[in-house]
C-alpha cells in the first residue's frame, strides 16, 4: 500500500515538471498595434459643378428717358413718368469649377446665362399748357444676361450625409435689353385731327455691371464623388438700357412723332434704368469631386492577429 502511494506521488511530480517545462517553450504573446484613426473626411481637391434654376426678379428698375424730352419741347408744367415697370421670371443655367480646401471651406468660379425674362413698362407725358398734349406708350422687350461669378462657401458640418452651407459671390454681369417695341397713342389740340395711335421700336442695348450675391442651401451626398445641391441665391446684377429709338413714321398727327416722346425732333433716345436689378433665384445643382480623398462613409478597418495560437 505504501509503495503504491509513493509511485502515485512520484508520477504526479513528474507530470507537473514536464508540463512546466513545455510551457517554458511557448513563444511570447504577439504585441498589438493600436488602431489607426478613422478617416475624418478632411481632404482638398478640385470639383466641377452645373446648376439649373428659376429667377424671380424684384426691386425698382427706376426708368428714365435719356436725354429727357421735356426741356425745350414742352412747357414747364409738363410731366412724364414710367409706371408698372417690371422684369418677369426667367431661367438660369451655369457651369463652373471649384476647389475644396477642407471640409469647411470651398470656392468656385461660374459662368452663367440668364434668359426668358420679359421687360415691360408704361410711359405717359402730359402738358396742360396750350397746345395741350398727352402721350401714352406701352413698352415690351426681353432681358438676358451673362454673368461671371467668383464664389466662396462655408460648409457648416455634415449630418447623415447632409451639409448646410452659406456663401457669397462677386463678379461681372453683361445685361442685354432686346426686342423692345412701343405701342402708343398721342393727342395734341394743335392739329385738327387731334390724335391717333402709332408705334416704334428700340435697338438692342447692353450694359456692363458689377454683380454680387448671397447664398444658402443644402448639399446631399449621393455617392463618394457626387453631391446634389439645393440652393437659394439673392443676386444684384446691375442696370439695363435700351438702344436708340426708331419711329415708324416721320411726323404728323397719329405718327410716332407724337405717340412716342423719344422721337421728338428725330433724335434717338434711350430707356435707361437707374436702379439695380435684383433677383431671388432657386437652383438645383450637381457637384462632381475629381479627387474625393478618404471616404467618410467607410472608415478604414484593421484585422487583428489572433490572441491565441495553436501549435
Amino acid at each position: 500500500m505504501a509503495r503504491t502511494l509513493a509511485l502515485t506521488l512520484a508520477g504526479a511530480v513528474l507530470a507537473f515538471s514536464t508540463a512546466a517545462h513545455a510551457a517554458d517553450l511557448l513563444p511570447p504573446a504577439p504585441s498589438l498595434e493600436p488602431l489607426p484613426p478613422a478617416a475624418s473626411g478632411e481632404f482638398a481637391g478640385w470639383y466641377l459643378r452645373g446648376d439649373l434654376g428659376i429667377t424671380t426678379n424684384a426691386g425698382g428698375i427706376g426708368l428714365i428717358n435719356s436725354p429727357d424730352p421735356l426741356p425745350g419741347a414742352y412747357s414747364t408744367s409738363a410731366t412724364e413718368a414710367f409706371s408698372n415697370s417690371s422684369i418677369g421670371a426667367g431661367g438660369t443655367f451655369d457651369i463652373g469649377a471649384g476647389y475644396q480646401f477642407n471640409r469647411w471651406l470651398r470656392s468656385d468660379l461660374t459662368l452663367e446665362y440668364r434668359g426668358g425674362s420679359q421687360f415691360q413698362s408704361t410711359y405717359t407725358l402730359n402738358d396742360p399748357v396750350a397746345p395741350t398734349s398727352q402721350y401714352a406708350d406701352f413698352y415690351r422687350g426681353n432681358l438676358s444676361s451673362f454673368i461671371v461669378m467668383a464664389n466662396v462657401y462655408a460648409d457648416l458640418g455634415t449630418w447623415m450625409g447632409v451639409t448646410p452651407y452659406v456663401g457669397g459671390g462677386l463678379g461681372y454681369a453683361h445685361n442685354t435689353l432686346s426686342g423692345v417695341t412701343d405701342q402708343g397713342f398721342g393727342y395734341s389740340n394743335l392739329y385738327a385731327a387731334n390724335g391717333g395711335g402709332a408705334g416704334g421700336y428700340f435697338d438692342d442695348g447692353s450694359t456692363n455691371n458689377l454683380a454680387w450675391a448671397l447664398m444658402a442651401g443644402l448639399d446631399f451626398n449621393v455617392t463618394r464623388n457626387l453631391k446634389l445641391e439645393l440652393g437659394y441665391r439673392y443676386l444684384n446684377y446691375g442696370k439695363i438700357s435700351s438702344g436708340g429709338s426708331n419711329c415708324l413714321t416721320g411726323g404728323g398727327v397719329g405718327s410716332a412723332t407724337f405717340s412716342n416722346a423719344n422721337c421728338n425732333g428725330g433724335v434717338p433716345n434711350y430707356i435707361v434704368g437707374t436702379g439695380s436689378l435684383t433677383s431671388s433665384d432657386f437652383r438645383v445643382g450637381l457637384l462632381w469631386t475629381l479627387d474625393p480623398g478618404p471616404s467618410e462613409y467607410a472608415p478604414q478597418q484593421q484585422v487583428l492577429a489572433p490572441l491565441v495560437r495553436k501549435y
